[in-house]
C-alpha cells in the first residue's frame, strides 16, 4: 500500500482541509470549493472503483476528477468514463525505491563510487546525524526556501500538522557540526507498511559543501534498517513526460547516486467541467 492509502495520509489530508471518504478500502480525497463544487483526488491505488468515484462526484458536485494510480488502467475504462491525460502531475509519477534488507555494508557497497566517497567525506568532516526537532528542520527548511526566492508561506503549519498525523511515523533526520547547535541538514522521514520515504529534505550552503546531505540519507537508510523497513522510497525523481520539472534533475542526480530500482508510475488521468446534478 503507497503511503498516500494510509489512515495516518487521510488524517493528515483532513487537517488541511479536505474531506475524506474511504470506498472499497481506497482514500478518495474531496476539496470542496465555494461555488464551483470541488475536486476530488484518487493517487496511488491498485484498483479504480469508476462507478463509486461517479457516486461521490455527484454527491460532492465535483467539477475535477484526478486519477494518479499506481498501476495502469484499462483504456477502455478511460474512454467509457471520459478522462483524459493530465498535463501537470500533482504527485511524484517516478521515484527511486532502494532495498534495505542487506547488512549495512552490503547497502553501503551499492552506492555510486562518488556517494561512497562523499559518505566517508562527511563523516571526516566531524559531522554528528541524530534524531532532531522539528523546530530545526524547519530553520533549515524555511532558509532552503528563501535561498531559491520562495516565501516559506504555511510551511510551519503543514509540518506540525504532519507530525500531528504521522506521530511515531514521522522522523526527522538532522545533521549538526560537532560541539555546534546549528543544523546543516536534515530530512522529514514518514513510515509506513514496511516502507521508509524520504519525505522533504533541506540543507545549508555550508551543509552542502560539507557533504551533509549524503549523509543524512544513509542515516535515514540506516534508521529504516532499525525501524524494520524493507524499502527506502526516495519519493520522487525527475520523469522525462513532463519537462516543465526540469528543475528536478538537481536532487535526481543526487538521489541516484544511492542507486536503487526507479520505479514509473501511470501517468494522471483528469476529468473535467462535469454537469453533474444532485
Amino acid at each position: 500500500m503507497d503511503i498516500r492509502q494510509s489512515e495516518e495520509y487521510a488524517f493528515f489530508t483532513k487537517s488541511l482541509g479536505w474531506e475524506v471518504k474511504k470506498i472499497n478500502g481506497i482514500n478518495i480525497f474531496i476539496k470542496k470549493i465555494p461555488v464551483l463544487g470541488s475536486i476530488v483526488k484518487i493517487q496511488r491505488t491498485e484498483k479504480v472503483p469508476f462507478e463509486e468515484i461517479e457516486k461521490v462526484a455527484k454527491k460532492f458536485r465535483a467539477f475535477q476528477i484526478i486519477l494518479e494510480p499506481a498501476f495502469k488502467i484499462d483504456p477502455e475504462d478511460l474512454k467509457k468514463y471520459k478522462y483524459k491525460p493530465l498535463s501537470s502531475p500533482f504527485i511524484p509519477t517516478k521515484t527511486i525505491i532502494k532495498d534495505v534488507k542487506k547488512e549495512e555494508k552490503e547497502i553501503l557497497s551499492s552506492f555510486s563510487k562518488n556517494k561512497k566517497r562523499d559518505v566517508l567525506y562527511a563523516q571526516k568532516n566531524g559531522l554528528l546525524v541524530k534524531e532532531g526537532t522539528l523546530k530545526d528542520f524547519l530553520t533549515l527548511k524555511r532558509e532552503y526556501l528563501l535561498k531559491k526566492f520562495i516565501l516559506p508561506l504555511g510551511i510551519n503549519k503543514e509540518t506540525k500538522l504532519l507530525f500531528e498525523a504521522f506521530r511515531d511515523k514521522a522522523k526527522a533526520v538532522i545533521t549538526y557540526k560537532k560541539d555546534s547547535p546549528e543544523p546543516l541538514a536534515g530530512a522529514i522521514i514518514l513510515f509506513c507498511e514496511k516502507t521508509a520515504y524520504y519525505w522533504q529534505a533541506a540543507a545549508t550552503d555550508k551543509g552542502k559543501k560539507l557533504l551533509a546531505p549524503t549523509l543524512v540519507v544513509w542515516e535515514a537508510i540506516k534508521l529504516a534498517k532499525k525501524e524494520g523497513c524493507l524499502f527506502f522510497d526516495f519519493e520522487g525523481i525527475y520523469d522525462e513526460r513532463f519537462p516543465q520539472n526540469r528543475s528536478w534533475q538537481g536532487f535526481t542526480r543526487f538521489k541516484r547516486g544511492f542507486r536503487g530500482e526507479e520505479v514509473i508510475f501511470p501517468a494522471p488521468y483528469v476529468k473535467t467541467k462535469l454537469r453533474i446534478t444532485s
